[in-house]
């Protein structure tokens, strides 16, 4: 679903990138999937610690809900996501670092908006919920959840490890269409 997301954005993402901070159009063209590659990790990487709490939470605050409105930075897994994705743009486009600073803080809020917005979209109300993410992000929340568990020797509804399909990989292929 992320893809999708982006792909559907990814014109109007470009054009913002080098807008707003200074890059070419190539390098702007080329930052996007390793912006994607940085989201997928960190929630990847949440998802595993067990901490969908921060995940939502980055999600309600990209959205403008919760006690801190838009404020993304104070998340720690959109803090992860941006360290992770400033690394990518400089090691891997050679952009400076505070240029690759400023892409980051241009490209995944307008990427987390657009998820945000497909999350409040998916859901019964208006507002972002565990449901409504668990469906943008192409999973139900009894099989991550046991997926997640599985990955910690807890035991699945089928009463094996959790690891159906491929465990947290598998159920996380969904999300990348």
């Amino acid at each position: 679903m992320l893809e999708s997301i982006i792909d559907s954005v990814k014109g109007q993402l470009v054009a913002n990138l080098t807008e707003k901070t200074g890059l070419g159009a190539q390098q702007a063209e080329a930052s996007v999937p390793l912006a994607k590659e940085s989201i997928t990790e960190g929630i990847t990487s949440a998802l595993s610690g067990g901490n969908f709490s921060n995940i939502l939470n980055m999600v309600e605050r990209a959205s403008g809900q919760g006690s801190t409105g838009g404020n993304l930075t104070n998340n720690a897994v959109y803090q992860t996501i941006a360290g992770n994705f400033v690394g990518k743009l400089t090691s891997r486009l050679g952009i400076p670092d505070n240029v690759a600073q400023k892409v980051s803080s241009v490209a995944l809020p307008f990427i987390m908006s657009h998820l945000a917005s497909k999350t409040r979209q998916a859901g019964d109300t208006d507002e972002v919920d565990q449901g409504s993410l668990m469906s943008v992000l192409g999973l139900d929340s009894g099989g991550l959840l046991g997926k997640v568990g599985g990955m910690f020797g807890k035991k699945d509804d089928d009463g094996d490890d959790g690891n159906d399909g491929g465990g947290l990989g598998g159920a996380l292929g969904g999300f990348l269409k």
